[in-house]
């Protein structure tokens, strides 16, 4: 037994020493046989190690030694760049490139010259070098860092106001689209429609050139269909006007873009000013998915009512008590409609459904006396001729007083809600907020101010005047919502900080930061 068990333990020994003995003659084979290192290669090898400084030296010493040998130039360049030797270094790589030196080593030269004079912001050395390699290296070796330098040369050119140039740098990177990294591809279109969306709005709100801002919007569809270009030239055309072109684009933004509301509002708002009622309440319906608010709801019933839906508008009105269910407006608007379609269906012959309908509007009159409403009587007529009698001494003290005149120093209104954005590429702010009667009574003559301020600067950029009510207009009811659209009337900065301010008759009610959409 015992002599059995030491011999897989010889084995392993037996195996363990061939192994270390041919470890030891393949060690000592690459020892001796290995090429011995030469100048050349230890500078280069300092040179990938980050110690140029170093390397310098032994390069130097090389070129006086050979100055025959081309292929010291590479190295030298590279030495020079990473010391910061320019002038020194431009001349190497000058001679580097008209020797041509092998590609694998000239490629990573010319690229990090390159690379370094975009980072000073020298965009046209850089074009100079690589543009001067091009015979020297293989196109698909520098086509990304040519793209790449317009991108960055394009948005320097931005950046300091000219927009016409950024453009022009991009419309040559577009030109290498096809031959550039699918990342690189990416960027291009949307920064160029970018840019052009941009000079649009100067061309727009500057100089107030619309056939200008149209042709480069149109100009930006051609690079790339971004729902931002056509929501820019949707408002042109509407503020034009040409409703047909604006309703096209914003229904085209709505199809491409489900989430944006402001394309589906402003689609809705135009078919209504158009008439286009069944077009519009298509629209609103695809709306209230997205977005259920009780003033959608309240449009969409409005609509029904015009298309002869009373069907329709009870459950559009249902559906906004359901969100509000204690608003005696909204209840009273929905036993109206009740009492209104009760009748019709009377006056059709169909006496069951009217009934039904009826005893629906019989539970919301109980739900609205339960809430404490109370209907406004009508008065009699007194017969003609006759002379109206003169009210008692307890009837002129039961009779309900005038309501006293507004507070001036309180507003009627309060906001709701609110959204203030910079949209990607836009130069101009919009907003959106949704103000509240909350004076208790309807208001006939009530105006907003909206104040675009710039942060930064510290200094207005404009205002608007956001109508409401007016004596000649339909007056805003007490508790009623509204929602109100608007856009700044000038160019902001996209980089500074900016907001809004909201003003009552020169009183401050809110002020609202302008978010930016990226």
């Amino acid at each position: 037994m015992y002599p059995l068990a030491t011999k897989p333990g010889f084995k392993f020994w037996k195996w363990a020493g061939g192994f270390l003995v041919a470890a030891a003659v393949l060690a000592a084979a690459y020892f001796y046989l290995r090429p011995p290192e030469t100048p050349l290669s230890k500078a280069v090898g300092l040179i990938r190690a980050g110690k140029a400084a170093a390397a310098l030296p032994i390069l130097e010493e090389l070129s006086r030694q050979q100055p025959d040998n081309a292929s010291l130039f590479p190295w030298l360049a590279q030495g020079y760049l990473s010391t910061e030797r320019l002038g020194e270094g431009r001349t190497a790589l000058d001679t580097s490139i008209r020797t041509r030196q092998p590609a694998k080593i000239l490629v990573p030269v010319v690229l990090a010259y390159a690379n370094y004079y975009q980072s000073i912001g020298d965009y046209q050395e850089a074009e100079e070098i690589l543009e001067s390699a091009e015979g020297a290296c293989p196109r698909e070796d520098l086509i990304e860092g040519q793209a790449n330098l317009y991108v960055a040369w394009a948005d320097a050119e931005a950046k300091a106001g000219r927009l016409g140039e950024a453009v022009g740098r991009l419309e040559r990177a577009q030109d290498l689209l096809p031959e550039v990294s699918e990342s690189v591809r990416m960027v291009i279109p949307h920064r160029l429609c970018e840019y052009l969306r941009q000079e649009a709005a100067l061309a727009e709100l500057k100089s107030k050139d619309d056939a200008g801002a149209i042709a480069l919007l149109e100009k930006s569809l051609r690079v790339a269909d971004e729902p931002a270009t056509r929501m820019a030239l949707a408002n042109i055309y509407k503020r034009q006007r040409k409703f047909d072109s604006a309703i096209e684009n914003y229904r085209i933004v709505s199809q491409k873009d489900p989430n944006n509301l402001e394309a589906r509002h402003r689609l809705v708002d135009l078919l209504v000013e158009e008439k286009d009622f069944r077009a519009a309440q298509a629209a609103l319906l695809e709306l209230t998915d997205k977005e259920r608010s009780v003033e959608n709801y309240q449009l969409l019933a409005s609509l029904d009512l015009k298309l002869k839906n009373p069907a329709g508008a009870v459950r559009a009105l249902e559906d906004a008590t359901n969100l509000r269910p204690k608003d005696p407006l909204l209840l009273a608007e929905l036993e109206k409609v009740l009492l209104d379609w009760s009748v019709l269906l009377g006056k059709q012959g169909k006496s069951p459904e009217s009934m039904s309908v009826k005893g629906h509007a019989d539970r919301v009159a109980e739900m609205l006396t339960m809430l404490g409403w109370k209907k406004e009587e009508e008065k009699v007529k007194p017969d003609e001729g006759e002379k109206p009698a003169e009210p008692t001494t307890a009837e002129v003290a039961a009779a309900p007083a005038e309501l006293p005149p507004l507070d001036p120093k309180v507003p009627p209104v309060a906001l709701y809600s609110a959204h203030i954005w910079l949209a990607k590429g836009s130069l101009t702010p919009e907003g959106e907020i949704r103000i509240k009667n909350v004076a208790g009574r309807p208001v006939s003559d009530l105006s907003l101010t909206a104040v675009f301020y710039d942060n930064t600067k510290r200094a207005r950029n404009g205002a608007i005047v956001l109508p409401v009510a007016s004596p000649t207009s339909v007056p805003f009811p007490a508790n009623g919502m509204r929602t109100l659209y608007f856009s700044c009337p000038n160019i902001v900065k996209p980089d500074h900080q900016l907001a809004v301010i909201i003003f009552w008759k020169g009183r401050l009610l809110k002020e609202l930061p302008v978010v930016k959409q990226r």
